[in-house]
C-alpha cells in the first residue's frame, strides 16, 4: 500500500515538474510599457526599439534593472561623447549584447537618441 502512495506522488511530481519545464521555456515577459504611444508618432524614433529590446534590462523608463540606469542624465554622464555610447550598443561591452547584426546604424543612433533625451 504505501509503495502505491509513493508512486502516485512521484508521478504528480514528474507531471509538476514537466509543466514547470514547459513554462519556464514558454514564458515571455509583457511588453514594457512607455509613458506614451509608439504607435501614434507622439515617440521618438527610437522608443519603439528601446522597449522591445532594451527595457527588459535597462528598465521601461531607464531607471536600470539588470543593465544599468540609463535616466536622469546617467547615460550622458557615463558617455558625454555619442559616438561612445554608439559603439557600445553597436559593439556590446560588460554584459551589454551587440546589436551591430540586429539593427542598422540609423537605428542604433535612433535608440542612443532616445535614450539621452527621451527618458
Amino acid at each position: 500500500m504505501f509503495t502505491r502512495i509513493v508512486n502516485a506522488v512521484e508521478v504528480v511530481a514528474a507531471g509538476i515538474a514537466m509543466v514547470f519545464v514547459v513554462l519556464l521555456f514558454t514564458y515571455r515577459p509583457a511588453r514594457a510599457r512607455l509613458p506614451y504611444s509608439t504607435t501614434t508618432g507622439a515617440a521618438p524614433a527610437g522608443a519603439a526599439i528601446y522597449a522591445d529590446h532594451c527595457a527588459t534590462c535597462h528598465g521601461d523608463r531607464g531607471q536600470g534593472g539588470i543593465g544599468p540606469k540609463l535616466a536622469g542624465g546617467q547615460v550622458v554622464a557615463r558617455f558625454p561623447n555619442e559616438a561612445d555610447e554608439i559603439a557600445v550598443v553597436t559593439n556590446g561591452e560588460d554584459g551589454m549584447p551587440a546589436w551591430a547584426g540586429t539593427f542598422s546604424p540609423a537605428q542604433i543612433t535612433a535608440v542612443v537618441n532616445f535614450t539621452r533625451s527621451g527618458l
